[in-house]
Order: C-alpha cells, then structure tokens, then sequence
C-alpha cells in the first residue's frame, strides 16, 4: 500500500513538473510575441511544447490509469495556480 501511494506522489510530483515547465513555455511564447511581433517562433513552441507534453503523458500512461490521473491532477493544478497569478 505505501508503495502505491508513493508511485502516485510521485507522478503527481511529475505532473506539477510538467505543469510548471508549460506554463514557463507558455509565458516564454507570449513574451517573444509581445517584444518582437513574430508570429513563428512562438508558434514552433507551441508545437513543440504540445508534442513533449503529449509524449510525456503517452509515456506516464503506460505506468497504468492512477499514475496518469495523478499527473494530469498535478498538470493541471500548476495551470489552475499560473493562471490565477
């Protein structure tokens, strides 16, 4: 039983890690747009940012539902908090 809920802290830690470097991707993307007016570069990251986070949550998903359900509430907790501040 503690093993288990080890493995879900710690996709969820994941989850908050994925969160955290989307919402600095997300920023990073407005910020180019807002200085310069380029339309390009922030929409590579875009899809750049979208395929890693795919992937990633491809990859947690193969650990099973709970793990991926952990870090999808991680992910989306950090957006929740980013986008409030």
């Amino acid at each position: 039983m503690i093993g288990f809920i080890l493995r879900i802290v710690v996709f969820l830690a994941v989850g908050v890690a994925l969160g955290v470097v989307h919402a600095r991707a997300v920023a990073e993307g407005e910020r180019i747009h807002r200085e310069t007016g380029e339309r390009a570069r922030p929409a590579v990251l875009f899809a750049i940012r979208l395929v890693l986070v795919c992937v990633a949550f491809g990859l947690i998903g193969k650990s099973g539902p709970m793990p991926l359900a952990a870090a999808i509430v991680g992910f989306f907790g950090v957006r929740v908090l980013k986008g409030r501040t």
